[in-house]
């Protein structure tokens, strides 16, 4: 395995499962590394369940995880829940997508595009606030692999 060599500003792109709707969606998280707490935040305190599981997580250049985000948007936009004329990060249910399509796309996409998206390694997925990544980037070939 090739030493990974991760750039200065990283973010997360991560695709999750909200189990009682039984939809799917996908966000970024750019600001700085620790997603759990964002997480924490965002998603589980908010809908006080823990009926989201996030299943897949893309770390990486942030600008590549931006512009990742940006193509899941424009190539699936049609797809997505729409709440006040905004459109959401979740795909309609009667779209039945689901998250081994997701990563399809995204991992098609990053092997083209992106050389500087890793996946985290199945092994700390789904993610849970009780695995932290404090240490990701001294040694990121602990938690990542290539696409």
């Amino acid at each position: 395995m090739r030493k990974i060599i991760l750039p200065e500003k990283c973010g997360w792109l991560y695709v999750l499962h909200h189990h009682q709707a039984d939809v799917w969606g996908f966000g970024k998280h750019i600001k700085n590394a620790n997603i759990r707490n964002y997480l924490i935040k965002r998603y589980i305190i908010p809908s006080i369940n823990t009926s989201q599981t996030f299943e897949h997580l893309y770390y990486g250049r942030a600008s590549e995880i931006s512009a990742l985000e940006d193509h899941i948007k424009n190539e699936w936009g049609d797809r997505l829940l729409v709440a006040f004329e905004k459109r959401l990060e979740w795909f309609k249910p009667e779209e039945n997508v689901d998250g081994k399509q997701i990563v399809d796309f995204l991992d098609a996409r990053c092997k083209v595009t992106y050389p500087n998206i890793y996946k985290v390694k199945q092994e700390f997925l789904p993610f849970s606030p009780s695995r932290i990544f404090t240490n990701i980037n001294d040694t990121p070939e602990k938690f990542l692999e290539q696409i």
